[in-house]
């Protein structure tokens, strides 16, 4: 095994020399977000994706650096513009394929100008030009003659237990995304249903609280619109037809009006009698009505207390690893379209923390 990893090379590097650089460059590039966590935020969070002090996409970044700008360590330009384009074409690809994965994005430059879907932008693939030219002509020189002073079946075997532990963390992290992506996607239907019921109960409440005043006021405007409409067709006819259709749509106007005040003045003597089938289908209607609001209020509960309960259990999780630890480490997480459900669980975590952290300094 250990000559198969010293003496197997690929673009000039030993797979010894590869799987290390992996290593090194992916716990580097975990202190680098850490710092820059620190000094962005006041804050010192765990900023890599997995659980364990690693960035592995900074991993694969320098490999993929080492391999193909190794050759042009001596011109400046080219290797600028190599760490320039080989690390963002990486966090754009990861990006979206985390996406693809999770539906959710673990970064945003979406506020940044000239970014590409928020995954990358110009200030930081500029910037990953600068960190190319001096991890390659300063850092790495550094961590090669480190590399090199290892015995290498110690570094062998040293390797063997941290790729076991980051294969594990790789696993347990995995299972976490995908249970954090059903959590927030299962939280986002449950603010959508709740919702959705808002807006049946708004509308039934509406229907059912239709007074007898507007009804009233309906058949005053068609009383209205009648008159005015016969006014207009007056100059068409004779003086006599006009007056004639006048009253006849005034009557009816009229006629309109006073059977919905039959039917809407319910303790009116005069309508009492008249009213009274009505006044049963209207009662049956009432309590369809009543009987719906109430089956909706009880589903509206129902939807409430599952989505406070799923908040509940996310609390309860450990702040270091999993699900919390992900959204403390990711400030700019997005998951969903609407994405109020991800926006009111940070809340509720950061109110919670806060009070955590208040409780052990008391």
């Amino acid at each position: 095994m250990v000559a198969f990893l010293t003496q197997t090379t690929v673009c000039g590097f030993s797979l010894y020399q590869t799987l290390a650089y992996f290593l090194i460059y992916s716990c580097l590039g975990w202190c680098l977000e850490v710092v820059y966590a620190a000094v962005t935020t006041g804050k010192l969070v765990n900023r890599g994706f997995l659980n364990g002090p690693v960035c592995p996409i900074y991993g694969f970044g320098m490999v993929i650096v080492l391999y193909a700008l190794t050759p042009l360590v001596d011109n400046t330009l080219l290797l600028y513009l190599g760490g320039v384009i080989l690390p963002s074409a990486l966090e754009l690809v990861g990006g979206w394929a985390l996406y693809k994965l999770y539906r959710t994005r673990w970064w945003d430059y979406s506020d940044y100008p000239f970014n590409i879907g928020g995954y990358i932008c110009l200030e930081f693939c500029l910037l990953w030009g600068v960190g190319t030219l001096v991890v390659m002509r300063i850092v790495h020189p550094i961590i090669a003659g480190l590399v090199a002073m290892v015995p290498t079946l110690v570094g062998v075997i040293l390797m063997c237990i941290l790729y076991a532990v980051y294969a594990t963390d790789v696993v347990a992290t995995a299972i976490a995304a995908s249970t954090l992506a059903d959590t927030l996607d299962t939280m986002e239907k449950l603010g959508d249903s709740i919702h959705a019921v808002s807006d049946a109960m708004t509308e039934l409440l509406g229907t059912t609280a239709m007074t007898a005043d507007q009804k009233m006021d309906e058949s005053r405007l068609q009383l209205k619109l009648a008159a005015a409409e016969a006014r207009d067709n007056a100059p068409k006819l004779k003086p006599r037809e006009a007056m004639a259709a006048i009253r006849a749509r005034t009557d009816e106007a009229m006629e309109t009006a006073r059977r919905a005040s039959e039917t809407a003045r319910l303790n009116a003597a005069e309508a009492a009698n008249a009213a009274k089938l009505a006044a049963q289908g209207a009662s049956e209607r009432a309590a369809k009505r009543a009987a719906a609001l109430l089956q909706l209020e009880e589903l509206s509960a129902e939807l409430q207390a599952r989505s406070d309960e799923m908040r509940a259990q996310m609390l309860k999780k450990p702040r270091v690893i999993g699900q919390r630890r992900m959204l403390r480490a990711y400030p700019k997480l997005k998951h969903g379209v609407k994405r109020t459900s991800l926006e009111t669980l940070r809340k509720k975590l950061d109110r919670r923390e806060s009070d955590q952290d208040r409780d052990s300094k008391e």
